[in-house]
Formats: C-alpha cells, structure tokens, sequence
C-alpha cells in the first residue's frame, strides 16, 4: 500500500520532470553559438552564472521531493 501512494505520488514529479527536460533538449538545439572569444573574467562570470542556476534548479527539485515524500516516511 504504501509503495502504491509512493509511486502515485513521485510519478507527476517525476513525469514533468522528464516533459521539461525533453523540452529544454528542444530549445538548445536550436540556439546560435557565439563565434567570439571570451576572456578568462567573462568565461568565469558565464559559469558562474550556469552553475548558480544549476544549483537553484537542483535545490528546487531536493525541496519538491522532501515536499512529496514527507508523509511517507514513519522511520525505520
């Protein structure tokens, strides 16, 4: 029963997780790549930028699923 609610609940998070993916895969194909180089500062300014919001999309999905599985957990 349990492993039932526990699929019923992470299947949604995980079925939009994959729709925004395969959507986000559509759009960077499509992108025109710069043909400038970068400097050191701008190369690390950009990844910077990346990484944060790589972190904050990672930090996003770690809060959606502790939201989701908090009522599934009764201890070990």
């Amino acid at each position: 029963m349990r492993i039932l609610m526990a699929l019923f609940i992470l299947a949604p998070a995980l079925a939009t997780q994959v729709a925004q993916a395969q959507e986000q895969s559509g759009k960077e194909g499509s992108k025109i790549t710069a043909t400038r180089a970068y400097t050191a500062e701008e190369s690390a300014a950009m990844a910077a930028a990346v990484r944060k919001k790589a972190e904050a999309a990672e930090h996003a999905r770690e809060v959606k699923l502790r939201r989701a599985t908090r009522g599934i957990c009764i201890g070990c």
